[in-house]
């Protein structure tokens, strides 16, 4: 499946009926499922993942730079659904060993999924930034979170599609601000002609 992002490389899911696109330097994992759980804080769990830097800070094998994945939601409400899982994204991956994050939640963004063939859904989208204090040494001290939310297409079933993407803000190369918008902005339901769950390659750097 082609990205849409020129130079970047699709992440497919459901049996190809949804993509996002990601920067050559992430690794696509459409197969995995990943999150957090323990922390007193509530389970977050994404499928069709991709990630970035994994296993840059030699204390801890499972460190990360970045990370996106996806989720179905029950809330109805694309902008309430995006800023709670928004929030708990931020708070469950850069809380490690220390005190919860500091959170500054921006405004939301009005946005549009792609449905193929000309047609678009209205989405949300809204980026948290986030400091941390203390913890895991190999904790971020800058991210940012950002996540993407539309009405389901399934109306036996509704609630909301949701992509979130998390990324260090200090590390060398670090996923900027702009790339994670291109990120979730490139998030898309695919058309069945055009289906397949087999990523692109990436490309040479």
């Amino acid at each position: 499946m082609p990205a849409v992002v020129d130079g970047w490389q699709s992440v497919a899911g459901g049996e190809g009926a949804y993509a996002y696109d990601v920067p050559a330097r992430w690794t696509p994992k459409p197969g995995t499922v990943h999150g957090w759980e323990g922390e007193g804080q509530p389970k977050v769990v994404m499928s069709t993942s991709a990630f970035y830097g994994d296993g840059f800070c030699p204390a801890d094998d499972d460190s990360r730079l970045g990370g996106a994945g996806v989720k179905p939601d029950t809330q109805t409400d694309p902008a309430v659904a995006a800023e709670q899982f928004a929030t708990s994204v931020a708070n469950r991956a850069y809380t490690w060993g220390g005190p919860p994050p500091q959170l500054r939640v921006g405004p939301p963004e009005a946005a549009e999924m792609s449905l193929g063939d000309g047609k678009t859904r209205p989405a949300t989208i809204r980026l948290v930034d986030v400091t941390t204090s203390g913890g895991h040494p190999c904790l971020a001290k800058q991210a940012v979170v950002g996540v993407i939310a539309a009405s389901s297409a399934d109306t036996a079933k509704p609630g909301t599609v949701l992509l979130a993407v998390y990324a260090d803000q200090t590390a060398p190369d670090f996923t900027t601000k702009d790339e994670i918008q291109r990120i979730l902005r490139s998030y898309r339901a695919v058309p069945a002609a055009q289906r397949t769950t087999v990523p692109a390659s990436p490309l040479p750097r």
